[in-house]
This record gives C-alpha cells, sequence and structure tokens, in this order.
C-alpha cells in the first residue's frame, strides 16, 4: 500500500516515480516539416474524457503545490510494446499551442502529436478551433526499452518559438511548465504556455527574453497519454495488475518521486 499524504490540491498517493533531472537547454529541436498524425474521435476510439476534466485547472488561477507534480521522463519507459494514444481533454491557452513527442531507446523517433491544439469546447473557447474533446492520435506502436518526453511550441501553430519540456532545467526560463498525474490507467499532463514567474512582466535580465504575466495554471494544455497498463503498472512499481485509486472530489494521483516519501505528521 503506498503511503498517502495531504496536499494543498487534496488527498494524494504517493507513485514510484518521477522526479526532475538536469538536461541541457534547448536539448530539443523542432522540425517544421513534421505532419500530425491522424486525428480520431472519442467515437471512433472509445476513449471517455469526461472523467478528466476535473484536473483542468481554473482559468488563471495559479496551481498549488505543482514542485509535487513532476514529470522526469527519465522514468517515463515503456517495458513492454504497446500502441501509444494521446488524447485532447482541454486548453485555456490564448496561444495556439503545439505539443511534440520523442522516443528513444528501442524506438527512435520526433514528431508532432496536435498542430493547433485550439477548441471550440475548451475553457476559452475558439469558434475556429481544430480539436473537439477527447480527440486522439496515434504515436504507432513504441517498443518496451522506449523513454518518452513530451515538449509544447507556445504559440507554435502562429510561428512562436518557446519550447517547453517535461524538465525544468531545459526550460529557458528555468521554471516548471509541465505536471503530470496518474489516474484510471493513464497519464495526465497539464502544461504552462507562458513565459516567466507568476505575474512576472518586463524583460528577464538572465536571458533578455520578455515576461510573458504567467498565471501559472498548467491548463494550457491538457492531454491524457496511454501507455498500457502493463507499463504504467511497471512504472509506478505495482508488481501485478492493480486498478489506481478512484478519485473522490478532487482527489489526486500524482506522478512524484522514487523514493516513498513518509506520511507528514
Amino acid at each position: 500500500m503506498k503511503n498517502l499524504l495531504t496536499t494543498g490540491f487534496a488527498l494524494t498517493t504517493t507513485l514510484a516515480g518521477l522526479l526532475s533531472v538536469a538536461a541541457p537547454a534547448n536539448a530539443f529541436s523542432w522540425n517544421n516539416s513534421w505532419t500530425q498524425p491522424t486525428v480520431q474521435t472519442k467515437a471512433e476510439t472509445g476513449f471517455d474524457d469526461t472523467p478528466f476534466q476535473q484536473f483542468v485547472q481554473a482559468e488563471r488561477v495559479a496551481l498549488p503545490n505543482i514542485g509535487q507534480f513532476v514529470l522526469n521522463p527519465e522514468k517515463l519507459f515503456l517495458k513492454f510494446d504497446h500502441e501509444v494514444m494521446v488524447y485532447f481533454i482541454n486548453e485555456g491557452a490564448g496561444y495556439r499551442n503545439q505539443l511534440a513527442f520523442e522516443a528513444t531507446g528501442a524506438t527512435n523517433a520526433t514528431g508532432l502529436v496536435f498542430n493547433d491544439i485550439s477548441s471550440p469546447e475548451s475553457i476559452l473557447s475558439e469558434s475556429n478551433g481544430a480539436l473537439r474533446k477527447g480527440d486522439g492520435v496515434s504515436l504507432g506502436t513504441i517498443s518496451g526499452g522506449t523513454q518518452l518526453d513530451f515538449w509544447l511550441r507556445a504559440n507554435g501553430f502562429n510561428g512562436g518559438t518557446n519550447i517547453f519540456g517535461t524538465q525544468t532545467e531545459s526550460n529557458l526560463d528555468r521554471l516548471q511548465h509541465v505536471v503530470a498525474y496518474a489516474y484510471q490507467n493513464f497519464i495526465i499532463l497539464g502544461f504552462e504556455d507562458l513565459y516567466g514567474a507568476l505575474g512576472a512582466t518586463g524583460i528577464d535580465p538572465l536571458t533578455g527574453k520578455m515576461n510573458e504575466r504567467s498565471d501559472r495554471d498548467f491548463n494550457d494544455v491538457v492531454v491524457v497519454i496511454d501507455i498500457g497498463t502493463a507499463n504504467l503498472n511497471h512504472l509506478m512499481g505495482v508488481p501485478e495488475p492493480s486498478t489506481v485509486l478512484a478519485l473522490t472530489g478532487m482527489t489526486i494521483v500524482g506522478i512524484f518521486g522514487l523514493r516513498r516519501k513518509a506520511k507528514p505528521a
């Protein structure tokens, strides 16, 4: 049984997981020649996005305790072959963001996941949005022995150049831009697309880039990753197939550190 701890969010189950590690800045190269995989509707895939909508943080409300939900892609490692699917859940962005993936190891590949993350159904709806809640794409069969990672290009559909990854050290502002949870045998990722600290304005003296008055709500892109139950159980250190704790209210299963955490007083 995993230890329980209370966070500012809610009661949370600590999982074997994913602490961040150092990586060089600008370690990922975006290829403008990538094409988006075929988007499948939830009617085609059978995926139900409804239970995952509760993970979408309220617009312009900073997400608390983000350090407890850090994803380390070095631990996002597939032991077993699986057709990896990525599903669009929601977005609260003025930007029209893009999402890419990187696979290294037994399978080596990079590519676009979603080309234009905008939706008429999102919390900041756009009438000409490209996606509907629950839309999914297949990244193809990823072989066991492969590490996955995901990258956001802020406003990339409109030519934006800021790229944010799962590792703090890979981001030019040296800030966390991804939170991660595990729920119902899936991984949920929430991205923050604005450069800089909460509410920061003007030029960042360390980089010369413009701060964007970030709201740090991590709802600018919210997606679900299906790496397969067997892979997720292996990643979490579960010896046999089991069901992840169901949410009660806003109970969140977070992807945390490698060590078991002590229950706080």
